[in-house]
């Protein structure tokens, strides 16, 4: 029983650490941020920090790890019920956004590494989250992939639609952040879900 305890204490632990640092890499880069201010963040010492993880690296790939597995998770209940491929694409929208609202700092994270997977850049964080990238894309293009089949998009490259979608939503969101808590994830995806299918031009 105790040594039960003291594992949950330890994942415990571990959770807050990874909370604290993806508010402290959510603010700064990865290169200017220090694991002094991780463990400032998390109240936590230096020592206490490094018995979990071993590098700011390590740590770095932890939390994008977490996000991703935490947003595979929300995916997979929300694609569970059946609907239009439209619905599953709101559906996934939702999720996306939703865990971006509960966790703001998170996003200007997965920007900047998303923007060197894009584009096909080097990052020193590839080994670790390139397959995470490409399993969400997948996920993605399968859904546009069966709303374009379904005639409910146009039949346009898949990569480029994803790749619309997926920017489409990070400028809703970027909309959402800045209105400061007065905006829902329902809104903000509604928005994005209107530019994506309506376009952006005014009635003649």
């Amino acid at each position: 029983m105790a040594l039960k305890r003291r594992e949950q204490e330890r994942q415990n632990r571990r959770l807050m650490l990874l909370e604290a640092a993806s508010q402290v890499f959510g603010r700064k880069p990865f290169d200017e941020a220090s694991i002094q201010e991780v463990a400032a963040e998390a109240e936590i010492g230096i020592q206490g920090l490094y018995e979990h993880f071993p590098s700011k690296q390590d740590l770095y790939e932890a939390v994008m790890v977490h996000r991703a597995q935490l947003f595979h998770a929300r995916t997979e209940e929300a694609l569970r019920p059946p609907g239009s491929p439209l619905e599953r694409l709101r559906a996934l929208a939702l999720a996306y956004v939703t865990l971006f609202k509960d966790r703001p700092m998170v996003l200007p994270m997965f920007i900047r590494d998303r923007s060197l997977f894009d584009w096909g850049l080097d990052s020193r964080f590839a080994p670790a989250l390139r397959q995470l990238y490409l399993d969400e894309r997948h996920r993605l293009t399968l859904v546009i992939q069966a709303a374009v089949e379904a005639g409910e998009i146009q039949s346009l490259d898949p990569e480029f639609l994803t790749q619309l979608v997926l920017d489409v939503l990070q400028s809703s969101l970027h909309t959402m952040h800045h209105a400061r808590g007065s905006e829902t994830p329902e809104t903000c995806v509604e928005r994005a879900m209107s530019c994506l299918l309506h376009g952006v031009g005014g009635r003649p």
